[in-house]
């Protein structure tokens, strides 16, 4: 749409609203976001278009007021919002799509790794099958392996909690060295969860939240060592993790330049996540292993931990690595960050200056508004 034909438009919708008696500001509003939408639309939404094509239609929302007899200030706010609104219509469409897809991939990936898992177990399953031609000797040894795979597909096959949870029953009856022996169950089930897919803070947040659970789970069951478990759980998958992420540091040459940008910021975060399953697995936890979890939380949070100075060090492996990868591009987004930070150091400092007038313009009301009660009542008395 050309500039003078959405003008054009605008000023001949304003002036039959105003002959048809509907020049309300709603009115006003739904013409200008239409017009904008329209030539946005036209001009495929380009930044160097959309400042334009505002400035055009808030012009001509100001004439065709003026034309119209109709008071501009009253109306400015929603000729404003209007504009706003129809560059927004695209994106706020395009956006949605995106979401659909996204929905769509979750929901398939869901499926996939149903089926993962499925394939899996019916590949367990065939070579059980097949011991069952072979000598005794022979299909123990088969069974044997076929349970060390099961073992290290546990994540895969969904049975991460529940494995934990029977090997820290099993470690409780035997009554030796318990906060030990979970300890390192924690760890082993944490490292083979990791390795079973790739490292993100959301698998951190549910793995360890897994582990632990199904372990502090365990103990209050048995009604036994609910201290020691809930402590050997909280060490078990913190060394997991620490284990995990000194790995991946060593694996940076594997990574391309985004997944290195995307891990180094999953990095940073991952004690945070951790302490925060923790958390939440001590809200679900009876008083004993909710006094320990807590306790560790807390202790975790004023020294330094093995976790954090891991996750430390392999960021720094990643940054050198990113370094590597393309100075010029980090430099340039570096540059580009930093005057988007002005930009939106300069527009917060004016949105705030704005919401503070406007809540001292609203507690104002509120004492008017008193005043005037206040003042009614003295009258009546």
């Amino acid at each position: 749409m050309s500039e003078n034909k959405m003008k054009d438009r605008i000023g001949e919708e304003v002036k039959i609203a105003k002959e048809t008696g509907k020049i309300t500001s709603k009115k006003i509003h739904e013409i200008i976001r239409k017009a904008v939408a329209d030539a946005v639309s036209e001009a495929k939404g380009g930044a160097e278009e959309i400042r334009p094509i505002v400035a055009d239609a808030l012009s001509a929302a100001v004439e065709g007021l003026r034309a119209a007899d109709t008071d501009v200030a009253e109306n400015i706010k929603a000729a404003l919002e209007g504009a706003v609104d129809g560059v927004r219509v695209h994106k706020d469409q395009a956006i949605d799509v995106v979401r659909k897809k996204i929905r769509e991939l979750e929901a398939k990936l869901e499926t996939e790794k149903a089926e993962l898992a499925q394939s899996v177990k019916d590949a367990l399953q065939g070579t059980k099958d097949a011991g069952e031609t072979f000598s005794e000797e022979i299909r123990t040894q088969i069974e044997s392996v076929a349970t060390d795979i099961k073992l290290n597909s546990t994540e895969i096959l969904g049975l991460t909690r529940e494995t934990v949870k029977e090997a820290v029953k099993q470690a409780i009856e035997t009554g030796e060295n318990v906060r030990e022996t979970v300890t390192q169950i924690a760890k082993d089930a944490t490292e083979r969860a990791f390795k079973e897919s790739r490292f993100t803070a959301d698998r951190v947040k549910k793995i360890a939240e897994k582990v632990m659970s199904g372990a502090v789970e365990a103990a209050e069951e048995v009604g036994q060592e609910v201290k020691d478990v809930a402590h050997g759980a909280f060490e078990g998958a913190q060394k997991g993790i620490a284990s995990t992420v000194e790995s991946i540091g060593d694996k940076t040459k594997e990574f391309v330049h985004d997944d290195l940008a995307r891990t180094k910021e999953d990095l940073e975060a991952i004690e945070e996540l951790f302490l925060e399953s923790a958390g939440r697995v001590a809200k679900r936890s009876g008083e004993t292993a909710k006094t320990v979890l807590v306790d560790l939380v807390e202790q975790t949070e004023r020294t330094t931990s093995v976790l954090r100075e891991k996750s430390g060090h392999a960021a720094e492996k990643v940054a050198g690595r990113l370094k590597k990868a393309g100075k010029e591009a980090v430099k340039t987004s570096v540059n580009t960050a930093d005057k988007l930070a002005r930009a939106m150091a300069e527009e917060a400092i004016a949105l705030g200056k704005r919401s503070a007038e406007v809540a001292k313009g609203a507690i104002s009301g509120m004492w008017e508004g008193a005043k005037d009660a206040l003042q009614k009542e003295k009258d009546n008395q």
